[in-house]
């Protein structure tokens, strides 16, 4: 009976090796959780960050665009606004140029009042 007794009573060394094994075996799992994370939140960061480059190059395409056909629609007014400009187009509307200008003087009492 005594024979059973030390075969089941553990040995201390044993215990340590298993209590340190059981240990290294939960860090490395946990380990291995945190460098899968890690890596999965590295792939999202760096797709999201290249995407952005891609937005962030169409819209200064845009802006060039933008900024070149503003430029070309400042020199149109221009050049409609011009004097040359104005007076070609009064001219093919036979428009003809006033010689004397003349106002009409109102009194007060030429005007309606409520």
């Amino acid at each position: 009976m005594e024979n059973k007794q030390i075969n089941t009573k553990t040995n201390p060394c044993k215990n340590y090796k298993i209590e340190r094994k059981s240990k290294l075996m939960i860090l490395n799992k946990f380990l291995f959780v945190s460098i899968f994370i890690s890596g999965i939140f590295f792939v999202i960061t760096i797709n999201d960050l290249s995407i952005k480059g891609f937005v962030l190059q169409d819209m200064k395409k845009q802006v060039s665009d933008l900024s070149s056909e503003n430029r070309n629609v400042e020199l149109r007014i221009m050049e409609l606004e011009s004097f040359d400009s104005i007076a070609k187009r009064a001219n093919e509307m036979k428009m003809v140029r006033v010689d004397k200008i003349d106002y009409i003087s109102l009194t007060k009492e030429d005007v309606a009042m409520k």
